[in-house]
């Protein structure tokens, strides 16, 4: 049985979700600088052994720049956990989908901007979901 952890991967702010059963939930919103020490007390916890992370494509399939950072984020992961299974999502529009909802809801700008890339991981984490054969 995977225990998956999902990252909506950027430069300020990290979305995590994971699944119970087979639905995505959000976890956390973390700072970009607690991002490692956060998968470390995961992974130490053995709550994960699967990590999906988002890849930045462009509507003409190429890539956005946060694309390198992402690569040496996995690099690192590889080297320190080398057990640890890495998957990448397509991710176009993840966010703007996650932004349409949150505008749409009643929450306040400040409570939005905390959440939205939560709401990202959880979109880009059910995706993976339907459409792999992983056991949760």
């Amino acid at each position: 049985m995977s225990k998956i952890l999902c990252i909506d991967f950027g430069t300020k702010r990290i979305g995590l979700s994971i699944p119970i059963r087979s639905i995505a939930f959000g976890l956390e919103t973390v700072d970009y600088n607690h991002l490692i020490a956060t998968i470390d007390k995961y992974i130490k916890n053995k709550y994960i052994d699967t990590l999906v992370i988002g890849h930045p494509l462009k509507s003409d399939k190429s890539l956005f720049p946060i694309e390198k950072d992402i690569i040496k984020f996995i690099n690192f992961l590889k080297k320190k956990y080398p057990k640890l299974i890495i998957k990448r999502i397509d991710e176009r529009f993840s966010s703007k989908i996650a932004n349409y909802f949150l505008i749409n809801s009643f929450l306040k700008k400040k409570k939005r901007k905390k959440i939205l890339d939560q709401i990202s991981a959880i979109l880009l984490l059910q995706d993976f979901l339907s459409n792999s054969s992983f056991t949760i």
